[in-house]
């Protein structure tokens, strides 16, 4: 289960502080400011406000007033009625279409990103895709990888080994599962072992339904699903599924498979097992289910009409989603996968035909599921071959300790539509593909010898001409285009300096990030201001009116934000004159883990003098090794003179693998966090892999959402109803 959950302290192990006298021990448990109130602003008001209500201020940021009162629009109002709140205003002349209103939600929600900076980008880049010339067919694109073109591609030996820059971790059947940024290597070997979802995606980014014909044999629809508005105001699909179809055992994929996953993920015993427990949120009757599953409540948003039929009615708080087509986007899973054998496990009512699930998934021995321990370690990959697959590959091997599995051709799956994932050459289709883990430094070597096939994501001057050198030799062919994405420096934002946005910004203008983007990239690349693709439809449109601070370079600028954040004493509560600046914490800011903070190295922690606590101005950066950003990073942030002397800010470093930087970053105990929140900062990257730009939840306030949706583990204080 996910770290906060499970960071529980015990009162007597807590460090005790000296104060400045040395005379007395003190206790900061006794001191931790607890908030009880999440009450939010969008819950409150949402429902009332449209676009045509909102005023902008000079700097970008947002404001609604509701019955006289004048809101701030934080970033979960904002990432929620990007969404949610996309209807056209009565008699609007500025807004002709729903693309219109969500254009300028989007660029609002940019501009308080911008202004709030939960990370600092570092460069956005084109990737360039390096493939062996045995390979024929193979083509990728923003929202279309190596993993998606390769089923596409034919091989002259049927074989293919790909490489990647991140490490497999295991996570191969859920890669979100209990984190909540997944790896991209786990999420390619999510993507070539799953198949039949009834939504799937282009190379475009676009959703279509997946419907079965002769083009497409392995549709999961018989036919385009009804959509059906109610009076209550949810929404409902009815899916008829294509039968035949099978998972890599032989065995039938019918709509119990389908409903098996969000009902189980619904329920104390999926969050015990580390998932969230919200899977089925958006859906009807969610709340009573969870509350009452155990006792044989079923599941009102889900009926069960056949071995080949369901439906999923999306409740009334969710039914105008301007990306409605996702709700009704589900795919198979063996019901092995959640610890159960047997069809009957899911129990359906006579008369409503809502699903439910049997009393014997929620046995206890003691105070633990039994079905949790089974789910967990089938979603870790306990044994990555035992339960059969859906897609057109499945696990044949995986080396937990190399890191490396090799996938089979699914001989059951039939294949997707050409023009979306598509069939191989006939003659020549690629039956293996291993899957490995590459270095920078010794990637291009290995790709002469033939030990690795395709290069994905080839990004940073120096990998980019070495891969340029053998194309142009001769010995290489390559695809390219504009990165979707954005490397970055982000941010633990709610434990330690990095909670208060002053210091995130003091950090961006204290990164000289043209520079690190020309020098990064060799010039195959810029930086961007903020979480955006510069191709997408809602940048295209809105480009010419987004206001963003470009964070130029400036130590006077970083110093004047950390002063008007309240960085201006020393250790000892003095006003602040050289070395190491400190915070004295208020309220809120007084958690556990801000007065027991302390820096990596021992050198520095939150002390506490006369009664108050002050934070040093340190910050515990992760940086992945080997990795070229890394380095970089090393020798123009971490390392430079300007951060202690000037600003007065003191940068640690731990370098580590990516899997132990994620297990810090999210808190997760399964990838080795021990426990005691450490990471500040750490450089990783984010890539937008559909052209839905959605991130509703992600900011959420919610206690019970907070841990598995948050992008950037900041709760935006303007969100608060009652802040």
């Amino acid at each position: 289960m996910k770290g906060k959950k499970l960071l529980v302290f015990s009162l007597t192990a807590l460090p005790l502080i000296l104060t400045s006298c040395g005379n007395k021990a003190h206790n900061p448990a006794d001191d931790v400011v607890t908030r009880e109130d999440y009450t939010s602003v969008y819950e409150t008001i949402g429902s009332k406000v449209d676009i045509g209500m909102v005023e902008e201020d000079k700097t970008g940021l947002a404001y609604a007033t509701v019955d006289g009162k004048k809101y701030e629009l934080g970033m979960d109002f904002l990432s929620m009625a990007m969404v949610y709140n996309t209807q056209v205003p009565e008699g609007s002349t500025k807004y002709a279409s729903e693309t219109d209103v969500y254009n300028e939600w989007w660029k609002l929600y940019i501009q308080r990103w911008n202004y709030l900076m939960p990370e600092v980008p570092l460069y956005s880049n084109v990737y360039y895709d390096l493939y062996s010339a045995k390979l024929s067919g193979f083509k990728t694109t923003p929202y279309w990888g190596a993993a998606d073109a390769i089923n596409k591609t034919a091989s002259t030996d049927g074989k293919v080994i790909l490489g990647s820059s991140t490490e497999l971790s295991g996570l191969f059947r859920n890669a979100s599962w209990g984190v909540s940024s997944p790896v991209a290597s786990n999420n390619d070997i999510q993507n070539l072992t799953s198949g039949y979802g009834t939504v799937v995606t282009g190379p475009d980014g676009s959703f279509n339904w997946n419907i079965w014909s002769e083009d497409n044999p392995s549709g999961a629809l018989a036919k385009e699903p009804t959509k059906t508005a109610n009076e209550d105001g949810t929404l409902t699909f009815a899916f008829e599924l294509h039968e035949g179809n099978k998972f890599s055992d032989g065995s039938a994929v019918t709509a119990k498979n389908y409903l098996v996953g969000v009902l189980a993920n619904s329920t104390a015993v999926g969050q015990a097992a580390g998932g969230s427990g919200n899977s089925g949120m958006s859906y009807k009757g969610f709340k009573e289910f969870k509350a009452g599953a155990a006792d044989g409540t079923k599941f009102a948003g889900f009926t069960l009409d056949g071995d080949y039929k369901f439906t999923a009615t999306v409740s009334a708080d969710y039914a105008s989603y301007y990306y409605n087509i996702t709700l009704g986007g589900f795919s198979p899973n063996p019901l092995a996968l959640y610890g159960v054998d047997d069809a009957a496990w899911i129990t359906v009512d006579e008369t409503s035909k809502a699903v439910g699930l049997a009393a014997d998934f929620f046995a206890k021995t003691g105070d633990d599921y039994n079905q949790a321990k089974k789910i967990k370690d089938n979603m870790l990959d306990t044994d990555a071959t035992k339960i059969p697959y859906s897609g057109p590959f499945k696990v044949k091997s995986w080396d937990k300790t190399n890191k490396v599995v090799v996938l089979e051709r699914n001989t059951q799956y039939l294949g997707e539509k050409d023009e979306w994932r598509g069939k191989a050459d006939p003659t020549n289709p690629i039956n293996e593909i291993s899957y490995i883990k590459l270095e920078s430094e010794t990637q291009m070597s290995k790709f002469k010898k033939g030990e690795v096939n395709v290069i994905a994501g080839i990004t940073g001057g120096t990998d980019t001409n070495n891969a340029l050198k053998l194309v142009t030799a001769g010995e290489a062919k390559e695809t390219h285009y504009d990165r979707a994405g954005y490397g970055k420096l982000g941010f633990r934002a709610d434990f330690g300096p990095t909670g208060f946005a002053n210091v995130r910004r003091a950090i961006a203008y204290s990164i000289n990030r043209p520079q690190f983007a020309q020098t990064f990239t060799g010039g195959y690349g810029s930086v961007t201001n903020g979480p955006y693709y510069e191709g997408f439809s809602a940048f295209v449109a809105k480009k010419d009116e987004i206001k963003l601070n470009e964070y130029t370079t400036s130590t006077a600028s970083a110093i004047a934000e950390l002063e008007e954040g309240g960085w201006v004493y020393d250790k000892d509560g003095n006003e602040f004159v050289s070395g190491i600046r400190y915070k004295k914490l208020e309220g809120y800011e007084k958690t556990l883990a801000n007065l027991t903070f302390k820096s990596t190295d021992g050198a520095y922690q939150t002390t506490y003098v006369n009664g108050e606590y002050y934070m040093p101005l340190v910050i515990n950066w992760f940086g992945s090794q080997p990795n070229d950003v890394t380095d970089l990073l090393i020798n123009n942030w971490q390392t430079l003179k300007t951060a202690t002397d000037v600003i007065g800010m003191y940068i640690t470093y731990t370098g580590c693998d990516f899997t132990t930087l994620l297990a810090e970053l999210c808190l997760y105990e399964p990838y080795g966090w021990d426990g005691v929140q450490k990471l500040n900062a750490a450089n990783f990257a984010s890539n937008f892999s559909s052209a839905a730009y959605d991130y509703a939840f992600n900011w959420t306030i919610d206690p019970e959402l907070y841990d598995d949706y948050s992008a950037c583990y900041v709760m935006d204080e303007a969100d608060f109803l009652n802040a």
